[in-house]
C-alpha cells in the first residue's frame, strides 16, 4: 500500500480507475475531507494576509490537523479493506475464519466511522470560517463545506456496506444509531455553512 502523502494525483487516479479494489470509495471519502480541510487552510491564510486574527490562526491549526487525520484515514481504509478480503479468502474449514472476518469487518467499519466523525468536526470549523473569511474566497469555504458533507455521507455508506455482513444485532443497532446521528448533524452544519456563504455572496 502506498502512502497517500507520497502519491501523485495522476498516480492515485490511475489506481482508482483500475480493476483493483483499493483504493476505493473509502479512500476517496477521506481524501475529500483532506481537500476540504486544505481549502479551509487556504481561506484562513488569504484572509490573514489582510487581517490577521487569533480566530483565523486557531482555525488554521485545526484545518491543518484535520488534513493529516484524513490522509491517515485514507491509508487506513485501504489496510482495513484488504484485511476483510484476506479474511474471506481463508479456507472455510479454518475455525479461525468467522472470528477473523468479524474482527476485520469491525475495523472496516471503524475507519469510515472515524472519517464521518472528522467530517462533522471539519464542518463545525467551516461554519466558523464562512462568516469571517475573506469575501473574495468565501466561495472556497462553500466548496469545502460541500466536500466535507460528501466525505461524511460517503463514509457512512462504507460503514453500512460492511455493517450488512455483521451478525450481532445489538452491535448493528448501536452503529446504525450513531451513523444516523452523524448524518443529521452533518446536514445541519452543511446547511448552516452554505447559507452563510450564500448570504455573503449575495451582498
Amino acid at each position: 500500500m502506498a502512502d497517500m502523502r507520497m502519491r501523485s494525483i495522476h498516480g492515485f487516479l490511475q489506481e482508482l480507475a483500475s480493476a483493483n479494489a483499493t483504493p476505493g470509495g473509502g479512500s476517496v471519502a477521506a481524501l475529500s475531507g483532506a481537500i476540504a480541510a486544505d481549502l479551509g487552510c487556504m481561506v484562513c491564510r488569504l484572509t490573514m494576509n489582510k487581517a490577521p486574527c487569533d480566530d483565523l490562526a486557531n482555525l488554521l491549526v485545526d484545518f491543518t490537523a484535520l488534513e493529516g487525520n484524513f490522509l491517515d484515514l485514507a491509508d487506513a481504509d485501504e489496510v482495513a479493506f484488504s484485511a476483510v478480503m484476506d479474511a474471506y479468502h481463508l479456507d472455510r474449514a479454518d475455525e479461525r475464519r468467522p472470528a477473523t472476518i468479524t474482527s476485520a469487518l469491525r475495523a472496516a467499519i471503524a475507519v469510515p466511522q472515524r472519517v464521518a466523525e472528522k467530517g462533522v468536526e471539519l464542518l463545525e470549523h467551516i461554519c466558523v470560517l464562512a462568516p469571517i473569511g475573506s469575501k473574495q474566497s468565501v466561495s472556497d469555504a462553500g466548496v469545502a463545506a460541500h466536500l466535507a458533507e460528501a466525505a461524511v455521507k460517503s463514509a457512512i455508506l462504507n460503514v453500512r456496506i460492511n455493517l450488512a455482513y455483521m451478525h450481532d444485532e445489538a452491535e448493528i443497532k448501536k452503529i446504525e444509531t450513531a451513523a444516523k446521528d452523524i448524518e443529521k448533524r452533518c446536514s445541519e452544519l452543511s446547511a448552516r455553512a452554505i447559507s452563510s456563504v450564500a448570504a455573503r455572496i449575495a451582498r
